[in-house]
């Protein structure tokens, strides 16, 4: 038997079986046998089983997820529930507005509110469920501005379309709930039409008797969404006289699930307007006389103007193969993704991205594609990220100058707009006489006040401002 000495202790080297015969009395470190560090635990659950049946809750308590989703968990004061039932704080359960709601339709209510900030068409489906959760038979998503005293109802359910027209003509000025701005300042707030009124005021409203009670509503619950300056957007709920006033659960329920319905609203109109943005540049670029192609790090076209489309389809110089774009070029085909990965080594060595340009010979009737590749500022982001930008320039393809654009930019007249065009085609004067059948000199008398009204003396000049300004875009 082997025994040392440690810090003024016995450690105990004997055997195995020996060492399980005697009682382990080290506080510290479990280091018996498996069985018995399981006999252990197993003294210990049941433990934990006597702690519960007696009311209390153990601090070591550790029970399956459906367990700790119950809404009577209550160990040290904690709300063990899943994950936005636990945040908006409410027992669905017992929400007391007759319906039980789940943590999943509270999520896939806020989804709801998501999808219909991006695409308006999904707002009655998103309106009618906030009704089924809070009781209500009537629900719009509306806008006020206090300054000017208007307001609207951008979106609604439960209310006829003349109503909704009425409303944003007349009766949002006399609606009594909003005299005052002082509820509607704090975001994520939520009342009870009691709450902003008192009764003797509704029953001689105007607005009720006209507007609210025609319609079979009585009783409104009000939430605030958003505020910009002075202009409020809010979710109003209503319901008849039958189902009674909303009750303190009901707009509990609301101003808990608000904060949640704003970061859907949110985030779906940040979505929205980034692809409205998007929209809007690749129209632009349809327009620019030279093609456009954006390319991710692996060479798939993301985005291309009508210009590189066009280019892209006489498939003499550009292809689309199975590595992305690809260029024929001195009579093999070269992959962009490559010459796309070159610009980013510039980049990791820490040096100004390097510029890719070169040109491509056509058939003999034309003349080369000059071609431009401008690498993006992040290119760490995979490899379906934007990552290049192609410039394609085709010095066969006359610009389109519309003449009508350059009536109403220079103040040209319709002969001297059809000769200035013809000019930024290419075409020399003495062609332009015959084209339009007429004598040189007068075509010269239009070149003369063509320059005059553009404030320059030379023709090369004036081709370049023409093919430059707006009017040169297609």
């Amino acid at each position: 038997m082997g025994v040392r000495a440690v810090r003024g202790q016995v450690t105990d080297r004997r055997s195995g079986g020996d060492r399980r015969d005697t009682s382990d009395r080290r506080h510290k470190f479990d280091r018996r046998s498996g069985f018995e560090r399981r006999r252990t635990l197993s003294d210990k659950i049941q433990t934990g089983f006597a702690h519960r049946n007696a009311g209390i809750a153990s601090y070591d308590e550790r029970r399956a997820g459906k367990d700790r989703r119950k809404g009577d968990d209550s160990r040290l004061g904690l709300d063990r529930r899943s994950g936005i039932e636990r945040r908006i704080g409410v027992d669905w359960r017992e929400t007391g507005i007759g319906k039980e709601l789940s943590p999943e339709q509270a999520v896939d209510l806020v989804s709801d509110f998501y999808g219909a900030s991006m695409d308006p068409r999904f707002w009655p489906t998103a309106l009618m469920k906030l009704c089924e959760a809070t009781g209500a038979s009537a629900c719009a998503l509306a806008w006020h501005d206090f300054t000017l005293g208007n307001g609207g109802l951008e979106q609604s359910i439960g209310i006829d379309v003349e109503s909704v027209r009425s409303y944003g003509e007349y009766y949002c000025t006399l609606n009594p709930w909003l005299q005052s701005e002082d509820p509607f300042m704090t975001l994520g707030t939520a009342w009870a039409d009691a709450d902003l009124v008192d009764d003797e005021s509704i029953l001689t409203s105007e607005f009720v008797l006209h507007w609210l009670q025609p319609q079979g509503l009585n009783h409104q619950m009000f939430g605030v969404l958003e505020r910009q300056g002075n202009r409020v957007l809010y979710l109003t709920l209503a319901r008849p006289a039958s189902q009674g006033a909303f009750n303190n659960d009901a707009v509990g329920l609301l101003q808990r699930l608000l904060p949640y319905l704003q970061r859907g609203l949110r985030a779906g109109q940040m979505l929205r307007r980034t692809q409205n943005i998007r929209q809007a540049a690749l129209d632009a670029l349809d327009v620019m006389p030279i093609g456009v192609i954006l390319l991710s790090a692996g060479g798939v076209v993301i985005a291309a103007n009508r210009v590189a489309r066009e280019i892209m389809a006489a498939r003499d110089v550009l292809t689309v193969g199975r590595g992305g774009l690809e260029v024929n070029r001195d009579g093999r085909r070269v992959r962009f993704r490559d010459l796309v990965a070159d610009t980013a080594t510039a980049n990791d060595n820490n040096r100004p991205p390097e510029l890719v340009a070169f040109s491509v010979s056509r058939s003999a009737s034309l003349r080369p594609l000059s071609l431009m590749i401008w690498p993006t500022r992040d290119q760490d982001q995979g490899l379906d990220a934007p990552a290049a930008v192609v410039f394609l320039g085709d010095p066969d393809r006359s610009p389109d100058v519309d003449e009508t654009r350059l009536r109403q930019l220079y103040g040209l007249t319709a002969a001297e707009a059809r000769v200035a065009a013809l000019l930024a085609r290419g075409y020399r004067l003495d062609e332009i006489a015959e084209m339009l059948g007429v004598a040189y000199e007068t075509t010269r008398k239009h070149l003369k006040k063509v320059l005059s009204k553009m404030q320059t003396d030379r023709q090369a000049e004036l081709v370049r401002s023409l093919v430059t300004g707006p009017g040169g875009l297609c």
